[in-house]
């Protein structure tokens, strides 16, 4: 197995395509292009027939998949804005592809189980590792989760919401040779590959947990049998100042993945933003569901407790693979981290090349991570998102036959 990475931040399209699919293809060398994921800036869009062309004419890969994104990721370079567009290719000798693109009429008739065997092409049985790449403006990302999850139970999926427009017919999909506007586009591995995943938040938990008490689709009445709003007053009330300066920016609440832990630490949440706040009636609107019962416990973001997390999934990560380390890696950033978020760029990409050496890395900026957490999937905000790929025969020899897809640090 071999990745190769090429990255590009050329003014015009076909010096970026070119640039970057000659980089890919010099770091590959003789061993052919199994599968290719291409990612380019919005400011590439009018000639994105042309940089698919130039990545077939010279890295010839069985299977294409990408999107455009408001940012992309390559090597250790994360850009941000201006033009720009990153390739990852990969030599997957013993991994079988399974190209698939969702329209969106299609997912009216969707439902779990067999609709997805047809469309991927794979059985349950056989545990397939996803990549998926969705546009949140004609295709529902929670849904398309969902029933890919139903149907493939364990198995990892890897991959964002497009990003950079504002309206349907806005975001371009790539899928083999075609441009699509619509709908999602991904590939299911099986064979010899193992996905090996990390979703790290840009939040650190403050206060004290939680017990939703009252609740009513998305809105939190009661947690711990007071009002929401109260709750959360005492909560901040109680922070440092340097941490009630970070809180007039952006809280959050962690909903608790295990209940069954007896004491709960980062990773242990899923994230979700706080939308609303009525302090009349006492309510907070989350932007999913809530659920009485549910432990949730409310969150800062914060730079610094970001990098410390990602470090540490990283190392957590660098210490499982020991003298097996990866090939390759997609990452998937929140549009709300980068250089607004961390004060300098390049933060993510760095910390990855810093515990995995010049790794072959692509991705691109998302509205939206999908990764799991545990042995589900979610999708993601304020995020990193990322998916090591190593053979599956290494993982076995150094781990008595560990599952294909494990998840770093829960």
């Amino acid at each position: 197995m071999k990745f190769s990475s090429g990255v590009s931040d050329a003014a015009a399209l076909q010096d970026a395509a070119a640039d970057a699919a000659a980089q890919a293809a010099a770091s590959l060398g003789s061993d052919p292009c199994h599968a290719a994921f291409l990612f380019a800036a919005p400011s590439h869009r009018a000639r994105w027939a042309e940089a698919l062309a130039r990545v077939h004419d010279t890295l010839r890969p069985s299977v294409v998949i990408g999107c455009g994104s408001s940012g992309v990721v390559g090597g250790e370079h994360e850009f941000e804005s201006g033009p720009a567009l990153s390739l990852l290719g990969a030599h997957l000798p013993g991994v079988k592809l399974h190209p698939f693109a969702v329209h969106p009429e299609e997912m009216e008739l969707a439902s779990p189980g067999g609709f997805w065997v047809d469309k991927v092409g794979v059985l349950p049985s056989q545990h397939p590792a996803f990549v998926l790449l969705v546009d949140p403006f004609t295709c529902d990302p929670t849904r398309l989760l969902s029933e890919l999850s139903g149907t493939y139970p364990g198995s990892p999926v890897i991959g964002g919401l497009v990003s950079g427009g504002r309206r349907d017919g806005d975001h371009l999909l790539c899928y083999q040779r075609e441009l699509l506007q619509a709908g999602a586009v991904g590939i299911a591995l099986t064979g010899d590959v193992a996905l090996e995943t990390l979703v790290s938040t840009s939040c650190r938990p403050i206060g004290h947990p939680l017990i939703v008490t009252k609740a009513e689709e998305n809105v939190v009445w009661e947690l711990g049998g007071q009002p929401a709003v109260e709750m959360l007053r005492r909560t901040l009330m109680g922070l440092a100042p340097s941490d009630q300066e970070l809180a007039q920016r952006s809280i959050m609440v962690g909903v608790v993945i295990n209940e069954m832990k007896s004491a709960f630490s980062a990773g242990d949440f899923l994230v979700r933003p706080l939308v609303g706040i009525d302090p009349p009636s006492g309510a907070l609107a989350l932007s999913d569901a809530a659920v009485v019962g549910q432990t949730v416990q409310f969150h800062l973001q914060d730079p610094q407790a970001s990098r410390q997390e990602l470090r540490r999934l990283l190392a957590q990560q660098s210490a499982q693979a020991q003298d097996t380390p990866p090939a390759g890696a997609l990452l998937f950033a929140c549009t709300g981290r980068g250089k607004a978020f961390y004060g300098l760029p390049h933060q993510d990409t760095k910390a990855i090349r810093a515990f995995s050496g010049k790794l072959p890395v692509g991705g691109c900026f998302c509205n939206g991570e999908i990764g799991p957490v545990g042995r589900a999937n979610f999708i993601h905000g304020y995020t990193a998102s990322v998916g090591f790929f190593r053979p599956l025969t290494s993982v076995r020899a150094r781990s008595d036959a560990r599952p294909a897809a494990q998840p770093v640090g829960q």
